[in-house]
């Protein structure tokens, strides 16, 4: 609180009346005669206060500046003198960033006319594509690999349009697309009939492994916008979509493939052809299972390089992480998942395929302490890290160096230190030299 006082005036200029006027007309003009005067206020040392402040900060601020300025001046006089150097570091740092982006799979967000925003979530990068060409309602030939995940996004692209999902597989006879008259008298009706009249999305699934008469059925509804079955003609809904999806180009079997059928040229004209490869940043995040993935996508490029007939879909990574994840060994893992049906000649050449690249693995449990950073490289029994482990007596901690099995050179860590290692679990991926 303020202090101070009130001073009577000297020589007050009364009014002559002012007695006789009212007890409170007295007392204000009294009161307006006289002075205060107020000694050290709060107010006043606050107000200092803040200026002091004000002057601090002013002063760090430019002393923070004066020594952004020198960095500034440091990384000139490194960019004359030493421009390789600056250029390495820059390049190692835009490697590390790649690396970080591919890893990440991206999440789907979309709108279509007045509706709120659909949250997808995680789903495969050409999703987005796929959903923009449907809402053109053109038909798309979606072509990939077993494993791709199509009839995913397929389901997807239905929740997207705001649509029912119809599904079809391969077909043998034209009635499984429209549908046929019982001895009863009743129509039979399909999936494709319910979204051709009704409106929805038709995916079917695996045409070029279908009965080419059925096919042209087919065709043949996409082409007219209308089909004559059993009972009507039904008029092509305007809410229809329609995807087809293969493994092929319909031209045929292939080395992989060799149980399609070639399509006619007539309808696979009524198409716009995708291609849908894997998406091994999304096989990464399904499967949860960093290093088991990496090392199933090795050996996919091995097997595609090589032109070996066998394939090795995300489900390997995905069904693999599950089966390591309930403690299953890996060579069992390895056997069931990614060698079925090859024999060992073919096994022996895929597993020569993956030398020029390897991994750098736990020899025992426990939590890593150190590993060398990216770029490292090393020679063939250099120490490169460490792992912390309990002996036998478990209050006692020791040290379990790392060594380099090779001459190499660190491509990736994968494991990250204090992680609580395994036996066996992959720590890093290393180019061999």
């Amino acid at each position: 609180m303020s202090k101070g006082k009130i001073k009577k005036p000297r020589n007050p200029d009364l009014p002559d009346n002012l007695s006789k006027k009212p007890l409170e007309d007295i007392i204000y003009h009294v009161v307006q005669t006289c002075e205060v005067e107020i000694e050290n206020t709060e107010w006043e040392n606050s107000d200092k206060a803040i200026k002091e402040n004000i002057i601090k900060v002013d002063e760090k601020l430019k002393t923070e500046i004066n020594s952004l300025v020198d960095k500034i001046k440091k990384i000139d006089k490194r960019l004359g003198d030493n421009q390789g150097n600056i250029s390495e570091d820059f390049q190692k740092l835009k490697q590390e960033i790649d690396n970080l982006k591919v890893r990440q799979p991206i999440e789907v967000i979309i709108k279509t006319d007045k509706t709120k925003a659909k949250d997808l979530g995680v789903q495969h990068n050409q999703l987005p594509t796929l959903i923009k060409i449907l809402a053109t309602k053109l038909n798309v030939y979606l072509v990939g690999p077993a494993g791709a995940g199509k009839t995913h996004a397929a389901i997807q692209c239905a929740k997207a349009l705001d649509v029912a999902f119809h599904f079809t597989g391969a077909v043998a006879s034209e009635f499984k697309l429209t549908g046929f008259m019982d001895a009863q008298g009743r129509i039979v009706s399909t999936e494709f009939r319910k979204a051709y009249e009704n409106g929805g999305l038709f995916l079917f699934d695996e045409i070029d492994a279908s009965y080419p008469q059925a096919v042209l059925a087919f065709n043949a509804a996409l082409a007219n916008d209308y089909m004559d079955f059993p009972d009507k003609r039904v008029t092509r809904h305007e809410n229809f979509y329609c995807i087809a999806a293969a493994n092929t180009y319909g031209q045929g079997a292939d080395r992989q493939y060799v149980g399609r059928n070639q399509l006619d040229a007539a309808s696979l004209d009524r198409f716009v052809f995708l291609d849908w490869k894997y998406d091994e940043n999304l096989e990464r995040n399904l499967a949860g299972n960093d290093e088991w993935s990496s090392y199933v996508q090795k050996v996919r490029k091995v097997i595609e390089d090589n032109k070996i007939r066998h394939v090795v879909s995300p489900r390997a990574s995905i069904f693999g992480a599950k089966l390591l994840a309930n403690g299953i060994e890996r060579e069992i893992v390895e056997n069931t998942i990614l060698w079925k049906g090859i024999d060992t000649a073919t096994k022996e050449k895929i597993i020569d395929g993956l030398k020029d690249s390897g991994f750098l693995t736990s020899k025992i449990k426990g939590k890593l302490n150190s590993i060398a950073k990216i770029g490292t490289k090393f020679k063939k029994g250099d120490v490169i890290g460490e792992i912390e482990f309990r002996n036998n007596n478990y209050y006692n901690l020791e040290i379990f160096k790392i060594t380099a099995p090779c001459n190499g050179i660190i491509y990736k860590n994968i494991a990250n230190i204090n992680d609580e290692l395994i036996k066996e679990q992959i720590i890093a991926e290393i180019k061999l030299l």
